[in-house]
Formats: structure tokens, sequence, C-alpha cells
């Protein structure tokens, strides 16, 4: 049950005398727990709505839409939205369990909800679904949604869920009952070197492609460790041999099964290894992931010179990650292909904060850069950059809290956000917005 806030002057809810304050009880008979019923309900065109009104009285309301144009209209209260539901994991390679103290409370949050898979791409591991959540995610066709695998043989993915006493539902159970009813998947596994790769990986592979074009695709990412864990002396990171023989048995597998599985960028860059161009990765249905994401941007960036100024004279600085060195040279060499009087300068920042073992530019903070480049001289630079993924979503701060006005002040220069897109990125330089 939730109640109405706002009913929409020009959806139908407001002509079928829904009122705010009235409180929304069922949709079709099921009982409202939360926004996906809501969205399931604008999904149909017919559908009935148990309403009680501020008296109490309850009825029936049917819906019924003319045009696709047609829609409800309503907002409501709190009690509506998803309350992430809790991982019941002990993951080794958790990453929350892996970050410094102080930071904001959102993060700590470990979810684990299928109804964040579908809504927002949040990788889930399934070990909390109940009978009545599967039948929940079969009849609304929640599709697609995002599986952390890890492994396919259930006591490796024990070992690595951290999983105790009664073992949960085998996840090739639960994504065959999914697949076999239309719904579509993404799939991951965080490689653990010793633990989930060599044969364990390459079944992982096989046993997943055995259930059909509805496992989508599957991401095979390196498993990644911050200077703040404790107690994990299983885990270690990949050597640059390791990374490159696990890329070796993926491609092998992608050449086999005509694509489907693909490693991560961050596991070419491990190995020192070129990453592949943008036609192999598809549709990028794993860019979320880091997969393909660097043969996109520059892809991108290729496209959107075209249409570009011809010319474009001035000095940039790009602030990125260690990891990010390698697209950002791809990047530079292909604006100043375009813009012969383009000078760039790559600022990688080294992560203290979180350890130097990560290289992402998603985890640089705005204290890193300033201790950094803190003697650096701006004063000859157009324009300093830096990718949005740096910033809190919609918003302006970095993950220990330093805002981006406050970065500016210290570097004494304006710097200018970008999306990792290659059309927003050439716009900024070549613009300044």
């Amino acid at each position: 049950m939730a109640k109405i806030v706002k009913v929409d002057r020009g959806g139908l809810a407001k002509s079928a005398g829904i009122r705010k304050g009235d409180e929304l009880i069922a949709v079709n008979g099921r009982k409202f727990r939360d926004l996906i019923d809501y969205a399931y309900a604008e999904g149909q065109s017919e559908y009935v709505l148990t309403i009680k009104d501020k008296n109490g009285a309850v009825r029936e309301v049917e819906i019924k839409k003319e045009s696709d144009f047609d829609y409800l209209g309503l907002e409501f209260d709190d009690s509506a939205e998803i309350k992430p539901r809790c991982c019941r994991n002990n993951c080794l390679f958790c990453f929350v369990d892996q970050l410094p103290e102080g930071m904001r409370d959102t993060l700590y949050v470990k979810d684990d909800d299928y109804r964040l898979s579908f809504t927002c791409g949040c990788y889930i591991t399934g070990t909390n679904l109940t009978d009545k959540d599967i039948i929940r995610i079969i009849e609304y066709k929640l599709s697609p949604m995002y599986f952390s695998v890890h492994a396919t043989d259930e006591q490796v993915r024990r070992r690595l869920l951290g999983v105790k006493g009664t073992a949960p539902a085998p996840v090739m159970d639960i994504l065959k009952r999914l697949t076999e009813a239309g719904i579509k998947i993404n799939t991951q596994v965080v490689l653990c070197p010793g633990i989930n790769d060599g044969e364990v990986l390459k079944k992982t592979i096989e046993d997943l492609r055995s259930l059909g074009e509805n496992i989508v695709s599957l991401a095979v990412v390196p498993v990644g460790l911050t200077g703040h864990r404790e107690g994990l002396p299983e885990l270690r990171l990949l050597t640059k041999e390791e990374a490159s023989a696990t890329i070796d048995m993926v491609e092998a597998c992608y050449e086999k099964f005509g694509g489907f599985c693909y490693c991560s960028d961050e596991m070419y860059l491990q190995a020192g290894r070129d990453v592949k161009d943008a036609g192999y990765y598809g549709s990028f249905d794993q860019i979320e992931n880091g997969v393909g994401l660097i043969a996109k941007l520059i892809s991108e960036v290729k496209e959107a010179l075209e249409f570009a100024p011809s010319k474009v004279n001035k000095r940039v600085a790009f602030i990125t990650g260690e990891a990010g060195v390698y697209a950002l040279g791809r990047v530079a060499a292909a604006l100043k292909e375009k813009w012969r009087k383009l000078k760039i300068d790559i600022y990688p920042i080294r992560n203290d904060f979180f350890g130097h073992s990560v290289t992402v530019s998603g985890l640089v903070t705005a204290g890193d850069i300033i201790n950094q480049l803190k003697g650096v001289d701006f004063s000859q630079t157009d324009h300093i950059l830096i990718p949005s993924v740096m910033l809190k979503e919609f918003d302006t701060v970095f993950l220990d809290g330093i805002s981006l006005a406050e970065l500016e002040k210290a570097l004494g220069k304006k710097v200018l956000v970008s999306a990792v897109d290659g059309e927003c990125l050439v716009d900024t330089i070549a613009y300044g917005e």
C-alpha cells in the first residue's frame, strides 16, 4: 500500500477519479509492494487498480489505454520506493569490505536486490531470491537481469561468496528457470587467480553458453583489491601472464560461440595487450563492466571529429586514473590528427586513498589530485578535464567528500567535467563547456 501524493492532470488516473491522498492497495489483484508494480501496470493496455480513499472506502478502478501516449500519472510517498534488499553473502573480494572508514554512508550498503538489477543494472548473486521473487520476475518479464555468477562449480562459488550453513539454490538452476521463461540475463565473473580461473572458468563459460541465447553476455573482470582489506590472504591480483592466459581462453571461447564472452578492458591493460576494436564488442552489453569502453570511446571520438570545428588551438589537461593513460593516449592521437595545434597533457593520479593497486579513474579522489598536482602550473592551460565517473552521480562531490569547487580552488583553474562519451569529450574540448 502506498499513499498518492500527486495526480498528474494529463494522466488517466485523474480522469478515473483518483485523487491526492488516496492509497493504492493492489494492481490486478496483486498487493502493491513497490514501484515495480506501478511500472508493470503502466506497461499494460488494461489493468485494474484497487484504491482506498481518505474515508477508508475501497473501490476498484479499471484503466484502459487508447494510445501508447496515455499514462497513469501518479506519484507516491516514500513507502513505494524500492528499499534495497541487503546481501546475505560474505564474498572474499567484496569491495565494500575494502573501503576505508569515514566515507558516505550509502557507499557501505551491500545491496543484492533483483529489482535494482532490473531498474539499474546492478549485479546480483541470486542467493537471497525466493520462489515468489522468481515468479514475480517471470510474470512481470523483468528483463534483462544481471547476475554475478563467478563460477558454475557450486563448491567454488560458495567459497567465493562466503556462503555458510544452508546452501542456496544452485545458480545454474536459477538461470535455467529464468532463461527458459524468456528472461534475458547478462552475467559476470570476478576472476580470482587460483580459485575460479583456468579450467573452472572454462567450465563456467561452457555451462552458461549451454543455457542458450537468453544468456546474453558474460564479462570476465579481474579482482580488484584496495589497500584497506584485512584478512584476505587467499586473494591477490592477477599477474601479467595470468591475465594474458585468461584473455587467450576467453577469446577462444568467443570464436567458438560466436561472441557472448568478453574480458574487460582492465584485463587487457593488466596483460599489456591492446584492446579490441569497437566491432568486436557487438552491442556493448557489458559496457558498465568496462568491457569495450575504450574501443567505444575511441570510435565515438573519431566519429565526433568528423563534425567538429576544423581548427582548435588550445592546451588541455586530462586528469585520469593510472589505467586511463592507455585510453587517453589513443584518444589524444585521434584528436591531434584532426587538430594539429592542440596540445594535450595527461596527468595520471596514483591512488593513495584506496591503495596503489587501484588504478581506475572512477575511484580517483580529489584529495589525491590536489596532493599530486599542487605544484603544477596550469596558467597556460585552457581547460582541465576530468571524467564524470570521478563524481557522485547527479552531484559534484568526489568519493572523499571534496567538492568540484574545492578542487578548482586548489588547482587555481576551472575544471570541466566530461561524460565518458566521445561526442561529449570532443565538444568539451572544442567549446569549453
